[in-house]
Formats: structure tokens, sequence, C-alpha cells
């Protein structure tokens, strides 16, 4: 009766009142509002704003923002100071001397940028999207045998193409990698080297004895 009371002050406060009947299941939304309600100590007189809360018709998964395409990539800047040999608009002296002498471990054939390395070669620099077609095309592609990731990033390095986080991302791609993981094998060692609690036979307390 007491419950029954309150509801009826509380539903005067409201302009229309609408009782549906929820099942447990979906019902955790407003478990969850009840029990953050009993964790917050707030006094009388204190005004609490209401709570908006907006009913979206697609999995959250679906707002997740989409990767811009022409967004410039990290070389940028590098490739246009080849190019016209000017320099950003916010660029300061030391920045415009680090992209001189970055300038010069670099070649540039047309709109392709190259690294120079010690052997004479010419390493090919690819941005994000190349860098994800090229990890799973060598990993787990028609003749990628699933390596770890620090043979990817040799492997790729010597199909000649290169960039800053080569190993980072390739290390990462393969702990990711749905198929190394179920046919990995599966490591018995344990983490930490063993140690006998027991003394070997013969041994005693006075020291070590004949058989």
């Amino acid at each position: 009766m007491l419950y029954h009371c309150n509801l009826l002050s509380l539903a005067s406060k409201f302009r229309n009142l609408e009782l549906r009947y929820i099942r447990r299941t979906r019902n955790t939304f407003a478990d969850a509002l009840a029990t953050l309600s009993l964790m917050i100590q707030h006094p009388d007189e204190l005004v609490i704003e209401p709570i908006q809360i907006q009913l979206e018709d697609r999995p959250a998964h679906f707002l997740v923002m989409e990767k811009v395409s022409d967004v410039c990539p990290w070389y940028n800047d590098i490739k246009k100071f080849m190019k016209t040999g000017s320099y950003s608009l916010d660029a300061n002296s030391v920045a415009k001397s680090f992209l001189r002498r970055m300038s010069s471990r670099f070649f540039l054939n047309g709109e392709v940028l190259y690294k120079k390395i010690s052997d004479l070669g010419l390493l090919r620099y690819i941005n994000e999207e190349e860098t994800d077609y090229m990890m799973n095309k060598v990993h787990s592609g028609v003749c990628g045998p699933h390596m770890n990731g620090h043979l990817l990033g040799k492997k790729i390095m010597r199909t000649r193409y290169f960039w800053l986080t080569k190993e980072h991302d390739c290390v990462n791609f393969v702990r990711k990698c749905v198929k190394c993981q179920m046919h990995g094998d599966v490591i018995r060692a344990p983490p930490t080297e063993l140690h006998s609690m027991t003394a070997p036979w013969p041994y005693s307390c006075d020291g070590p004895t004949s058989p």
C-alpha cells in the first residue's frame, strides 16, 4: 500500500504515464540506474538535471567513425619538400632543419617515396591503408605461412616495402589473428624455472653419505 501511494504521488508530477512489462533480461539498464542512485548521496536541496536517453535504431558499432581516406600520410611534409622545396606554414627553424636532414635519406620518383638503405637499395613507403593490406596478404594470404610478428616484418622488408612502425604493427597484427590463436602451439613450459624442494639422495643433515 505504501508503494502504491508513492506511485500515485509521483505520477501526478508527470504529463503522462505508461506502464510496460519488461523481461528481466532486458531490464539491465534500469538496474544499473537504480544501483547508481544508491551509490550517490546528495542533499535534498540539490537540483538534479534530468537524464536524457536516446534510443538508437542500430547497434553502437555502426556509430564508430570510419577512417577518412583523404587524410595525408605522415610523410607528406617530406614529399612536399622534395617536390617543391617548401615547408608547412607552422614549421619553425628546428622543424625545417630536421626536415632537411630527413629528406637526404629519401628518394622521390614521381609520386612514390622511397627510403635509401645501406646496400644501395630502395624501400617504398606505404600509407596506413596499404600497410593493412600488405600485412594481411603476406601473413594470411594464399601463400601466407602465418609467421610471427618479427618474421612478418622482415618478410615485408624483403619485398621492398617499409613504414616507420612496421615492427610494432606486425606484432599487434599477429596477436589479433584468429587462426594463429586457434592453431598455434600450446606452450606447456612453466613461466619460471622450477626448483626442487627436496635434497637429492644420498644426502643427510651431517653431509653426503655413501650408499
